[in-house]
């Protein structure tokens, strides 16, 4: 996969040539956390998950009793994903 690259040099988020905006949003990872799980490529955009950070909470250092990730972003935004059993 190649990446995709801004005019001055930093990687986009996306691999979809067509996405004019780079702006990620909490649906965006919804979306592309469900390609990931299900293999399913028809929930919008399609994410370029190369340049993220993934850790576990504990790698973070998150303060919780709570199993989960923190995914980083290039620009240097987070997002947590909490992993609760529900049944």
């Amino acid at each position: 996969m190649s990446k995709r690259l801004r005019e001055d040099g930093s990687v986009w988020l996306y691999d979809d040539e067509d996405r004019e905006d780079d702006t990620f949003t909490e649906e965006d990872l919804q979306d592309g956390l469900a390609q990931l799980i299900t293999g399913d490529w028809t929930y919008g955009s399609e994410i370029c998950w190369e340049n993220m950070r993934v850790e576990t909470y504990e790698q973070a250092g998150v303060m919780t009793y709570n199993k989960g990730l923190v995914i980083t972003l290039p620009d240097g935004s987070q997002y947590q994903l909490t992993i609760v059993q529900s049944r």
